[in-house]
């Protein structure tokens, strides 16, 4: 249960990203830190300095009120008094003979120092406290011959130092957060262009540009990568140059018997054998255009509308009933050639099968579908995996005429899936079959 828990909360709250994880990794340990040493500092440095400054008032509020109760100077001279030492303490004193003030309240706090109204608790004479709209405390004293008014100004009881420490804890959290994440994006746009040449080259581009970049582990990566894409390509140029051998060896001696062939009497067994020599030389052919594969061509921008409605066009030629509805401005990433061969392989084969087809173009989040549909046979669900493999044929007679070589759906699926694409075979709304061809959508990206 707690494993799900866990799982769930990974999926649904943490990034998915690393530059959002990096942001998790430096953030939170950075806010516990700040957390921790605001609460330990408020708890430890604000609450003494706070009681210090406000015994300090305590003190010199007592004193001058001993000093004033306790003189027998006349008025002019204890107003002097008071002055000198307002300069002294920064203390605004007030002396009000035979003034009375209600002892029955003697505290009205609005937004005062809890320590200066704690140690003012243990002042000898009646007091009453109120507290101005700009934070000044003013303490009314009842002494015996009148009543003394003490004004606090508010730096006095409470210390700046705390706002300070917070700002410049945050501050500097800024500003080493703002120096990682610089290295850290640094870091990370080696490996989006590793990423992106990884991406490019699963596709059919040309990655020759690629340089690896980055720390040690990401340079370690894109080297792989490299000898990697040398040795693909390095294997698919010797299986080309293999295979062309292989044509050329296999060509004389068919044309041999092609030739032998016409130089017998002309029966049914000569016919027949004749027809042998053509289905492996259309065999032949088929396999070489597979395994051959793609990448002489390159990869260019295409508007899909038009591109498919050219294709549309050359088989409406041929008498095939098709219907095309296709959204406009669905722009690709493809080899022309290439996509022309593995689409006409899908209308073809539907067209050799059903009396209509159905073509539609259509966007879906970041991809583009284009779907194939048909009022023919279909194929049976059980074998819909099956004839994507090379020379499998659904029509039993081996006649190539009727059914091919059974390559048609093989090299169609290769030259998707070298597309970044895929293609899925499904039960159609015509009633035959449903042949869905997925292919990213091409998105113009800025260099990283």
């Amino acid at each position: 249960m707690i494993k799900k828990w866990i799982k769930s909360f990974r999926k649904t709250v943490l990034p998915n990203g690393l530059l959002g994880r990096f942001f998790l990794i430096i953030l939170l340990p950075l806010i516990i830190v700040q957390l921790s040493l605001g609460i330990f500092f408020y708890n430890r440095h604000w609450d003494t300095v706070s009681h210090r400054l406000a015994r300090d008032i305590y003190g010199e509020v007592e004193l001058v009120a001993d000093i004033v109760n306790t003189s027998t100077l006349p008025r002019d001279e204890l107003v002097y008094l008071l002055n000198q030492v307002e300069r002294s303490l920064f203390l605004d004193l007030t002396w009000k003979p035979g003034a009375k003030i209600n002892t029955k309240h003697k505290r009205r706090i609005m937004d005062m120092s809890q320590d200066l109204a704690g140690e003012l608790t243990h002042l000898k004479f009646p007091y009453q406290i109120t507290t101005t709209t700009d934070g000044q405390q003013r303490i009314h004293i009842q002494l015996d011959r009148g009543v003394l008014e003490v004004v606090v100004a508010r730096k006095r009881f409470f210390s700046s130092t705390v706002w300070v420490f917070f700002l410049w804890m945050v501050f500097s959290s800024i500003l080493l957060f703002g120096v990682a994440l610089i290295f850290m994006k640094n870091q990370l746009r080696a490996i989006i262009r590793l990423a992106h040449a990884a991406e490019a080259f699963g596709i059919g581009k040309n990655v020759d540009h690629f340089k690896p970049e980055g720390a040690t582990e990401v340079r370690h990566a894109g080297a792989a990568f490299l000898m990697m894409k040398n040795r693909l390509q390095r294997y698919l140029t010797e299986r080309t140059a293999m295979l062309a051998g292989v044509s050329h060896d296999l060509r004389t001696p068919l044309t041999r018997l092609k030739l032998q062939l016409s130089m017998l009497p002309q029966d049914e067994t000569t016919h027949a054998m004749e027809q042998d020599v053509n289905d492996m030389e259309n065999m032949l052919n088929g396999y070489l255009t597979f395994a051959r594969g793609d990448g002489r061509e390159e990869s260019k921008e295409i508007n899909l509308k038009p591109f498919v409605t050219n294709l549309v066009e050359k088989f409406r030629k041929t008498n095939h009933q098709i219907e095309l509805s296709a959204q406009p401005d669905v722009q690709i990433i493809a080899r022309p050639s290439d996509l022309s061969r593995a689409l006409g392989n899908l209308i073809s084969n539907a067209g050799r099968y059903a009396s209509k087809t159905w073509v539609k173009i259509q966007k879906k989040q970041d991809l583009v579908q284009i779907i194939v549909d048909d009022n023919g046979p279909g194929i049976p669900k059980n074998r819909r995996k099956e004839v994507f493999k090379p020379f499998v044929r659904l029509e039993e007679s081996r006649n190539p005429t009727t059914g091919g070589v059974g390559l048609g759906l093989t090299i169609a699926r290769d030259i998707l899936l070298s597309h970044g694409g895929d293609i899925s075979l499904e039960t159609s709304p015509q009633k035959g079959l449903r042949v869905i061809v997925t292919l990213p959508l091409y998105k113009p990206t800025k260099n990283t």
